[in-house]
């Protein structure tokens, strides 16, 4: 049976982000961390893109933590912070991963877990 919970009364979802970093001859490698987003409902989400907003500003709504999975180059756990959260979306692919995780989050698809 299915219960449909106010959007209201959701909490926060931690969800894997599988990112494919490029390299030289058009290759990438996999990795993934996990984030905690707040899921919005659809008339939020489409007010956001309606305001002339872009998936920069999606994230910053619905980004609210980072999992210990994301590291920097010398391994340390990168805390979220508004700071950091805008230092992950400034990298292009990275930016474009996190959109992808949310749409697959709010749509309902399972997660892709391969690395």
């Amino acid at each position: 049976m299915f219960k449909l919970v106010k959007m209201t009364e959701m909490k926060s979802i931690n969800w894997p982000v599988m990112v494919s970093v490029p390299q030289d001859g058009g290759n990438v490698m996999k990795y993934s961390f996990t984030a905690d987003f707040n899921l919005l409902s659809g008339p939020d989400f489409q007010a956001i893109y309606n305001k002339g907003g872009n998936d920069e500003d999606l994230l910053r709504s619905v980004v609210v933590g980072f999992g210990a999975d994301l590291q920097d180059q010398q391994g340390a756990v990168i805390p979220f912070s508004a700071e950091n959260l805008e230092a992950v979306i400034a990298v292009p692919y990275v930016r474009g991963a996190m959109v992808n995780a949310y749409l697959d989050l709010s749509n309902g698809r399972k997660a892709s877990t391969k690395n």
